[in-house]
């Protein structure tokens, strides 16, 4: 079969779950889901339909009001315990190509490390009684922050609004979110 690199993009549209209320659709650059949603079997990242070698899982996203993270000024304590009070959750379920849900895995893996280095020098620097207990330490809260940076930015999608039970989601391709259902956002 020949394909002819010149033509447009074929139009792809992928089977919606039959529902009676749309738990998911598509807002500009944005998914906007609902808890419980069941997104179409293709990749978030590459639009690509889910194969054998494909990631689908159900997964629980979490929305924390901005506003929490101020008091972190007061105390972490107090931090924690309000972002755990006021969090929003769904389950969501969605699928990932092997080659995006690789890339996940190698960034947690990469955070992980890293944070183990930063834990073993920490150590060091306080077990150390010399010159270079101070290196360590800072070598620690280095190695600390590159971790929570991978750990951060490895997730493919992240929730950046809530707002009457629909979460706000970016991190989806263009090409995915062409295929869903189009909705007046309540954002």
């Amino acid at each position: 079969m020949d394909i002819n690199p010149y033509a447009p993009p074929a139009e792809t549209s992928h089977p919606l779950p039959e529902t009676s209320e749309v738990a998911f659709y598509c807002d500009g650059d944005f998914l906007v889901v609902r808890d419980g949603a069941e997104l179409p079997p293709v990749c978030l990242r590459t639009n690509e339909p889910a194969s054998e070698g494909s990631w689908r899982k159900k997964v629980t996203i979490t929305w924390t009001p901005p506003w929490v993270f101020v008091l972190i000024l007061v105390n972490i304590l107090v931090l924690i315990i309000v972002a755990l009070v006021t969090q929003k959750k769904a389950k969501i379920t969605y699928s990932l190509c092997r080659q995006a849900r690789a890339s996940i895995v190698r960034k947690r893996s990469i955070g992980f490390f890293l944070l183990l280095a930063a834990v073993a020098l920490v150590f060091m620097a306080f077990t150390w009684e010399s010159e270079f207990a101070l290196a360590a330490g800072l070598g620690g809260l280095l190695f600390l922050i590159a971790s929570l940076t991978f750990l951060a930015i490895a997730d493919p999608i992240k929730v950046v609004k809530f707002r009457d039970g629909w979460f706000r989601i970016k991190g989806c391709s263009r090409e995915f979110l062409a295929t869903l259902p189009v909705r007046l956002s309540p954002f």
